[in-house]
């Protein structure tokens, strides 16, 4: 049983996700409840739990900030978001930190369903990995290498060593300029991981033998994220013509072991041993580029990337035509609309290597709002293709990252196509509540139930409908109606301001005008106070009366 913990801050829903669902069954048990993010870190050191399932907008501690330390201090706990549409930019958020999922409410049981049983699936292979990757270790801690990877993961980490030992280290040998160098490989999706994890130790061996050989000194591990990496160190600043024969000659060798394309990263170099992790992060940024090249192997210096002067920031999908071309059933225009912005990226140099994930979600992320207009869910057609938001980091070159899109969106032109004729029904159905509500917001009868009856429709559709129309909810939509003609009524000063309340619908007087100051940042009273000294008003929230200046 792995361990789930529920924070939301609605009892409700709390602990209706805590204790209407077959948890057990799934394989799942619920470690606790918790209102807010700083209820939940007490569980958490209490009873580490291996999911989370969060909402977003709490009290005290909100999922945002719990996600970001959960993620800096408990990365290994599954983070699940639970939250309401709206939320583009709370999903963005998630994405940066290391969100496992992100559930949109309202949300069904089979869905729960299927996200649990899919997390539980990721958390045997995880538990099987680590125990695979045990045996490896401790194999592997028999070997003489052993010390050489751990000093030096520490070394590209900045912690865990001793600092007097790695100055000694590094003096003693009379070479002062050190950098960092790493090799990332093409890996074929068919080849078998832990095979690959034996073909890297292989190459590690490879390197060490032969980088001895040459004028750069270099000790090669297979580090933390399974990267090859090398610490090189050098009596002077390299030559970038020493550098590329050196990572050629490697580049050669690998070739020869494995027949595998490599991507090599080179940093800058600095005379302080204590800047190597800013020159694994150069070196990894480097490696990245192969997103955006198409060439078999690759070479790259950070000095190229800092010389680079690519615009990426002015680069951004155009989602309403994206959005037409979907809906038209455009299938050829909406591929030339992709590989336009794709085609800007192939063969540049980008500092920023993940800009354009992020720009694929947030293509994903604005259509999914749009597309809920026409009745189309995007989450649930992704689900059917077994897609997420985050495969789009999966894929390792610019095309594959393109054909993804084109599938997902393809998937939802031809759903649209079968939404079309119900989607023109709601449209027609909303512009009716509409016209119902313009003309009888003022009177006392109005509500959901009202309309329903006059258009044969029950409250629930009529609720949805116009608030995937109109983007705002019924009852605020009336509300907001009201304030505004009151607005008026208020110059009448005739008009008492309680018979203006109960004209618009309000029986307590008190509700009319803690409405009234919540939209205009002011009492009735202040705002006729203002209206008779020829004071303007301002439409909208917040604090709006102006003042003429006199003379």
């Amino acid at each position: 049983m792995y361990k789930l913990l529920v924070v939301e801050d609605e009892k409700s829903i709390a602990y209706g996700i805590a204790n209407s669902i077959p948890w057990g069954e799934w394989g799942f048990m619920i470690s606790g409840v918790c209102g807010n993010g700083l209820e939940a870190l007490e569980q958490i050191k209490k009873d580490k739990p291996h999911v989370i399932i969060s909402d977003i907008r709490m009290p005290e501690m909100d999922g945002i900030e719990l996600m970001q330390h959960l993620n800096q201090h408990y990365p290994e706990i599954k983070i699940i978001i639970l939250s309401g549409y709206n939320d583009f930019e709370y999903m963005q958020m998630s994405i940066k930190n290391q969100v496992s999922e992100y559930l949109l409410k309202p949300t069904d049981l089979d869905e729960f369903e299927v996200m649990f049983r899919k997390m539980k699936d990721r958390l045997d292979e995880e538990n099987r990995k680590k125990i695979e990757e045990l045996e490896l270790k401790q194999a592997y801690e028999e070997s003489k290498s052993l010390k050489l990877r751990k000093k030096f993961n520490a070394l590209i980490k900045g912690y865990g060593y001793n600092e007097e030992e790695m100055e000694e280290e590094f003096l003693k040998q009379d070479r002062n300029w050190v950098g960092v160098i790493l090799i990332s490989f093409d890996v074929p999706n068919s080849k078998d991981k832990n095979a690959f994890y034996q073909e890297q130790i292989k190459i590690e061996e490879l390197l060490n033998k032969n980088a001895s050989k040459e004028n750069i000194t270099g000790k090669f591990i297979l580090n933390y994220e399974e990267k090859i990496t090398g610490i090189l160190s050098a009596e002077e600043e390299p030559e970038e013509d020493v550098l590329r024969g050196y990572a050629g000659k490697m580049l050669e060798w690998i070739l020869e072991e494995g027949n595998i394309s490599a991507y090599v990263g080179i940093s800058n170099f600095y005379m302080d041993f204590q800047m190597l992790p800013q020159c694994y992060e150069q070196a990894k940024c480097c490696v990245s580029q192969k997103i955006y090249s198409e060439a078999k192997s690759l070479i790259m210096f950070y000095k190229e990337m800092q010389e680079a002067d690519f615009d990426y920031y002015a680069i951004s999908f155009d989602v309403e035509k994206i959005l037409r071309e979907v809906l038209e059933q455009q299938e050829n225009e909406l591929e030339d609309t992709l590989e336009q912005i794709f085609s800007e990226f192939r063969g540049k140099v980008i500092l920023d290597y993940d800009c354009i994930n992020r720009l694929s979600l947030e293509l994903m992320f604005n259509l999914s709002r749009e597309l809920l207009r026409y009745g189309v869910q995007l989450e649930k057609v992704m689900k059917k293709m077994d897609y997420t938001y985050t495969c789009i980091y999966s894929f390792n070159s610019l095309e594959g990252k393109k054909e993804f899109l084109l599938k997902i969106l393809q998937e939802v032109s031809k759903e649209s196509a079968r939404m079309k004729g119900e989607w023109k029904s709601r449209s027609s159905l909303a512009s009716q509540i509409k016209e119902i509500v313009d003309a009888e917001y003022d009177s006392n009868q109005i509500s959901l139930e009202y309309v329903g009856t006059k258009l044969y429709k029950n409250t629930a559709y009529i609720s949805k409908i116009f608030k995937n129309e109109f983007g705002c909810n019924f009852s605020d939509y009336i509300i907001s109606k009201r304030l505004e003609k009151s607005q008026k009524l208020l110059a009448d000063p005739a008009l008492k301001i309680y018979e203006i309340s109960e004209e618009m619908g309000w029986a307590d007087v008190s509700n009319y005008i803690k409405l009234f100051k919540k939209k205009y940042g002011m009492s009735p009273k202040e705002y006729r106070n203002i209206l008779q000294a020829g004071g303007i008003l301002l439409k909208g929230g917040g604090s709006t009366a102006k003042h003429h200046e006199s003379n």
